[in-house]
């Protein structure tokens, strides 16, 4: 017998979550932010990656990641977000990997990003969140 499939209401659940559980960025003029290369060398050495493994694991080609990391590029919304998934980081890491990358940090009112939050707060795997994306009829990452 079929089970009835489990609804998400992706919005709530992220809003509920991060009122939770947020930390607020601090301004720009209070704080001198790392480096988009900076920071993912030091979480890259805290997770024992290469640069190879992680943009592999971030479905980033090997040359695009190496510019990334040279400072050549600065990469797209979802290439980071695949990069926080690669990672396995938190909501406020992945907010905070966006804030550097200077990209639009993620916000549980828009309906994609909703279900991004929730997969990012599940501890869901890259594959699986353009999954629950694809099911959610938003575009996968």
């Amino acid at each position: 017998m079929d089970q009835p499939k489990t609804i998400v209401n992706y919005t709530e659940y992220a809003i509920e979550w991060m009122k939770a559980h947020e930390t607020p960025l601090p301004p720009d003029h209070q704080v001198a932010l790392e480096s988009l290369p900076s920071y993912l060398n030091k979480k890259m050495g805290e997770r024992n990656l290469s640069t190879a493994q992680l943009f592999e694991a971030a479905n980033t080609e090997r040359s695009t990641g190496y510019k990334i990391m040279n400072g050549q590029l600065l990469p797209s919304r979802d290439s980071l977000l695949r990069v926080g998934f690669a990672l396995g980081l938190d909501v406020n890491e992945v907010q905070y990997l966006l804030k550097i990358g200077r990209r639009a940090r993620l916000t549980p009112r828009d309906s994609r990003d909703a279900v991004i939050l929730h997969c990012i707060i599940q501890h869901s795997p890259l594959l699986s969140t353009n999954v629950v994306l694809f099911e959610a009829g938003e575009e996968p990452l």
